[in-house]
């Protein structure tokens, strides 16, 4: 496999939806349509920029490695992107939290 702009364009759009998901489902950690897109953007192209080929690494049950499929490549690049960009929410979401929570 090699590095292919296609792939970096899929995680992205993956990162964007993940942080989309990501705010519906975490409802005290939003902060914003706007916030929740540019994290998604960048978390997705920095996930496509740099582990985009260790996420295509496939190997069977004895080691050996597999070629994965166009549509495997598809699913696993956006699935990718989707995972990276909910997680970079969520984290970003509760960092925010944390500095308008009041301390005793």
């Amino acid at each position: 496999m090699e590095w292919t702009i296609t792939n970096l364009i899929l995680q992205i759009v993956g990162g964007l939806a993940g942080a989309h998901f990501a705010a519906t489902a975490l409802h005290d950690h939003r902060f914003g349509m706007l916030g929740h897109s540019l994290v998604g953007l960048l978390a997705g192209a920095l996930s496509g920029y740099f582990i985009q080929l260790l996420v295509l690494t496939v190997v069977t049950g004895s080691g050996s490695l597999n070629e994965p499929r166009n549509l495997d490549i598809f699913v696993i690049e956006g699935l990718t992107g989707m995972v990276v960009g909910g997680i970079a929410m969520a984290a970003v979401g509760m960092l925010l939290q944390g500095r308008k929570t009041p301390n005793p």
